[in-house]
């Protein structure tokens, strides 16, 4: 329960009125550096996982603390005892033994929750997704490890009271065995690096072993007490937070139905994909049901529009016809130049989704090679953060972090300036046409950004208010300017706060 209230407490500091300066000391000191070195999106060497935050490892400090306070305090014998007949020793170890397995029970549906896509949270509290992911993983393996406590202690008292062949083949025993091994198996094979190279296998690998968690735990309850002592609640606990999540998955699938995305290549590196008839904010999953034998298989893209050009309309609309066949076949091959320049514009705009992906193997590899493909959208996620504490904002992007800095250029009340890094031009052109007018901005092609010099420039000129540093890039973009900001708000004047939208695993 604390792990559930304290985010929304901890968050709901942010509407008391703290003057902005002591803000910026605390977020520069306390919240936003990494806990050592100068990496937090980029991984261990080892790449087995990211240095936290500051802020984030406090949080992840009061959750080992908590956990470890309740698995060892408040142990009383109660002698004659039926369970351990004058055997103190046994009496005390069989409760720790207990004691650890309820809590690896609780903390089941608290990584449950922190892991979903549907997290209540996240409307509630303005951690991001990718916190509540980092939070997953810790308490995902406190769990595991009080589960190893809990079967070790009763595998070593039966080994000591000879029983162990005799207990080793009732039901309650194998689950038991089965939940925990499930357990044991997910925590290394969850590493950073096994997903980074393996996604679509460990995601497949991991929900497998989870439910097999859930159901060896639900059965090692069912058979050793039944329903005696209220045990399986937390179990059904979890089964409620991964079926709601599901649940609604499904609902945001379906509110939105069957579209037909048209895909546009705009250059080597970066692919274009309009879905007309959908509305959505901030970001969306995409699934291409024919697009490989995983129909399941789905990716989340930042919306980087909500209206389409109506040369995209017009080509949705024939590729719908079938009837024009030849018609449509011309259309697909209009450029991106052309669907975003001022000809294909002319009249209204149509209601729609613009997102633009990256080509990075798998399935925005495989996009390139269709002019269009059905496709199902599970929207909306993601909230965008008030940047209105300061009148300055100042957006560090990188690549298609474009997409998810978009929304923020559109509506930020003040002044507003855009240093953006690319590859190559093709995507500048794409989004340059329809929807960075009337944006100050310098773009970076082919060239390295110093976000050290843009970020103390801007920061300079900020004035009294202040500015707002917005980051979404490279993982190597994004550690730079924390640092930066963190170690301009230690030691300058300015006020400063630090938003990073980039994606993290």
């Amino acid at each position: 329960m604390t792990c559930f209230v304290l985010p929304i407490v901890l968050s709901s500091l942010r509407f008391v009125p703290f003057p902005s300066v002591l803000v910026t000391r605390f977020n520069a000191w306390i919240i936003d550096p990494p806990l050592w070195g100068s990496k937090h999106k980029q991984p261990l060497a080892s790449g087995l996982g990211i240095v936290p935050t500051r802020g984030q490892a406090l949080f992840i400090t009061y959750i080992w603390a908590i956990n470890i306070i309740l698995s060892s305090i408040g142990y009383r014998s109660s002698q004659p005892n039926a369970w351990n007949p004058d055997n103190k020793r046994n009496e005390i170890i069989t409760l720790i033994s207990n004691r650890t397995g309820v809590l690896s029970f609780a903390n089941l549906s608290l990584l449950m929750l922190y892991s979903s896509r549907n997290n209540i949270l996240f409307s509630v509290t303005d951690w991001s997704h990718s916190t509540f992911l980092l939070l997953h993983r810790w308490v995902a393996g406190i769990a595991t490890i009080q589960a190893i406590i809990h079967s070790i202690i009763y595998l070593r008292l039966r080994i000591e009271a000879g029983t162990l062949s005799e207990e080793s083949i009732t039901p309650y025993w194998y689950w038991g065995i089965i939940g925990t091994l499930s357990m044991s198996v997910l925590l290394p094979t969850s590493a950073l690096y096994i997903r980074r190279k393996a996604y679509e296998l460990f995601l497949a690998w991991h929900v497998t072993l989870s439910i097999l968690t859930v159901v060896g735990c639900y059965y090692h309850i069912l058979y050793r007490f039944g329903h005696q002592w209220g045990y399986e609640a937390w179990i059904y606990t979890a089964m409620a937070v991964w079926g709601f999540d599901r649940a609604m998955r499904l609902l945001r699938i379906a509110r939105n139905g069957l579209r037909l995305a048209i895909i546009t290549q705009i250059d080597d590196d970066y692919v274009r994909v309009d879905v007309p008839g959908v509305a959505a904010t901030g970001h969306a999953y995409l699934y291409f049901p024919t697009l490989t034998w995983r129909v399941w298989e789905n990716h989340p893209f930042s919306v980087a529009s909500t209206t389409l050009p109506q040369g995209v309309a017009r080509k949705s609309k024939a590729l719908k016809d079938e009837e024009s066949a030849s018609y449509a076949k011309d259309e697909i091959q209009v450029s991106t130049t052309v669907a975003s320049s001022s000809n294909s514009t002319h009249g209204p705009a149509k209601l729609g989704l613009t997102f633009f992906l990256r080509r990075q193997g798998g399935l925005t590899q495989r996009l390139v090679s269709h002019s269009s493909l059905p496709v199902l959208v599970e929207s909306s996620y993601g909230a965008h953060l008030d940047t209105s504490h300061h009148p300055h904002l100042v957006c560090i992007v990188g690549g298609i972090g474009i997409t998810a800095v978009l929304p923020y250029l559109r509506s930020h009340p003040g002044s507003t300036k855009l240093y953006w890094g690319v590859r190559s031009s093709g995507i500048v052109q794409a989004v340059d046409d329809e929807l960075l007018r009337d944006i100050e901005k310098e773009v970076f092609v082919g060239t390295k950004m110093n976000v050290r010099e843009v970020v103390k420039e801007e920061l300079a000129y900020a004035g009294e208010g202040g500015a707002t540093v917005l980051v979404c890039g490279p993982s190597s973009m994004a550690d730079e300017a924390r640092i930066v900001v963190s170690d301009i708000g230690r030691r300058s004047k300015v006020n400063v706060r630090l938003i990073d939208e980039a994606f993290s695993w």
